[in-house]
């Protein structure tokens, strides 16, 4: 990505995150990169296009400060460990990406659709079920479908995480509780006993 793109998507970024998608014009994001609505429009289609490829662009960015994290990590079951830590602790931050993903409508609107959702889920997803086969082929984990568990897994992460579909209380959440459960329960379904 060029340095016109990238500094017109971080300035729609400072935009975006502050007043949200609807109260956030072509022309405010023309002012703040001191460059002509002409020029955003080369690299854009328009505030949606714009949207989506910053989106896009920042949950790849996530994926991969979290995933470069457990790169060095030769265990496959503790790589997957280290993963769901490193998440779910990114995940409790409150940053523009979390925000997207929990679909902040203060922020955000309804515009972020499932589809990209599945955008980011199916990267996520896929590279989980490279731990897991990896696994499979040592021999730590049992013969199980990688890429159902994977999705399953992601959607249990998802629940513990930024979609909190459940009651939890604030003390065990602090402590980390929740975390454990998940990878005491993710660690037991896989393991080859």
């Amino acid at each position: 990505m060029d340095d016109i793109k990238n500094n017109i998507l971080d300035k729609a970024k400072e935009r975006l995150d502050r007043f949200g998608f609807k109260k956030t014009t072509m022309d405010e994001i023309s002012r703040d990169c001191k460059i002509s609505k002409k020029t955003i429009y080369e690299h854009f289609k328009d505030k949606e296009d714009m949207f989506t490829c910053l989106i896009t662009r920042e949950c790849h960015k996530t994926v991969e400060i979290m995933f470069s994290q457990v790169g060095e990590i030769i265990d496959p079951l503790e790589r997957l460990i280290q993963l769901i830590k490193i998440a779910i602790s990114y995940f409790n931050e409150d940053t523009f990406v979390t925000r997207i993903l929990k679909n902040d409508d203060a922020l955000f609107s309804a515009f972020l659709s499932r589809k990209y959702h599945a955008l980011i889920d199916q990267e996520i997803i896929s590279r989980i079920a490279a731990i897991i086969n990896e696994g499979k082929q040592q021999g730590i984990f049992r013969d199980v479908d990688e890429n159902v568990v994977a999705y399953a897994g992601f959607k249990l992460f998802q629940s513990f995480s930024y979609m909190r579909t459940g009651q939890f209380v604030e003390d065990k959440d602090k402590q980390g509780y929740y975390t454990d459960v998940l990878i005491d329960f993710i660690v037991h379904a896989l393991i080859r006993k």
